[in-house]
């Protein structure tokens, strides 16, 4: 009896043993193969899983008939998280990651159309307020809208989230005005691309929307970006511009018909 027991004993811990050392093995493999995908993405440029928040400051200048340009674009970074953690609910991440996959080198802006894109408007929001709402500075109304400039355009692509007061938005309507913005660095010209798109893009949802309120019909998803009400740093240090290297993005512009 003491021996079937012994031997009883000896065959399930062998069994045990067997499973220990395959679920170890499995997951260092697991482990490896995630390692190894992380590092194709850096590759790649490819930081999908990240999401960023840029603020845009421009410098104005008077151009013919006294009109306002854009005379330089500054970019600043006001944080960053993973993409997981920004948007906990595993739906939204998911979709938010496959919409970002979409865009392409002449639409770099993140669909946020459906009841899926209104509530990853509202993560966003959270996550933007979270970050910057208790900042001691003045108000401005801002213009929020997620993008995502793919291979070909930037080297680092992570999720964006575009912070632009509304008033300097406006003045990006036009190649002309954003040909001749100086940047602080030159891969930061394809973001003046970005800028235009959302201008007339924010110019017709507004239009669109303010029929919809006057004849008091609903505006339920119909919003694809936010204005927001924050308070913002605006200072900037009188770091060194240059214009935009054009020629680098000659294939976009010409699908564009801007060149």
């Amino acid at each position: 009896m003491i021996a079937t027991l012994i031997e009883e004993l000896g065959t399930r811990g062998a069994g045990v043993v067997f499973g220990l050392v395959l679920g170890v093995l499995g997951g260092w493999l697991a482990g490896r193969w995630r390692r190894r995908q992380e590092r194709l993405s850096i590759i790649r440029g490819d930081a999908r899983d990240t999401i960023v928040i840029d603020l845009h400051l421009v410098e104005t200048t008077t151009g013919p008939g006294g009109a306002t340009l854009p005379k330089a674009l500054r970019v600043r970074s006001l944080g960053q998280g993973e993409l997981r953690r920004v948007v906990p609910n595993g739906h939204l991440a998911s979709e938010l990651h496959r919409r970002a996959m979409r865009v392409t080198q002449h639409d770099t802006l993140i669909s946020m159309e459906g009841a899926d894109g209104s509530y990853l408007l509202e993560t966003l929001t959270n996550f933007v307020c979270d970050r910057v709402a208790n900042a001691p500075f003045e108000h401005d109304l801002y213009v929020m809208a997620p993008c995502c400039e793919p291979a070909g355009l930037a080297v680092h692509q992570p999720i964006s989230i575009l912070l632009i007061a509304v008033t300097d938005l406006a003045l990006f309507e036009s190649w002309p005005a954003c040909r001749g913005t100086s940047v602080e660095r030159g891969s930061s010209g394809v973001r003046l691309l970005t800028l235009m798109e959302l201008a007339k893009r924010f110019r017709t949802e507004q239009t669109e929307l303010a029929v919809l309120r006057q004849s008091g019909k609903r505006t339920r998803h119909g919003e694809t970006m936010y204005i927001l009400d924050l308070p913002l740093d605006r200072r900037s240090a009188p770091t060194p511009v240059k214009a935009v290297p054009w020629g680098r993005f000659e294939g976009v512009l010409k699908e564009l018909n801007l060149e």
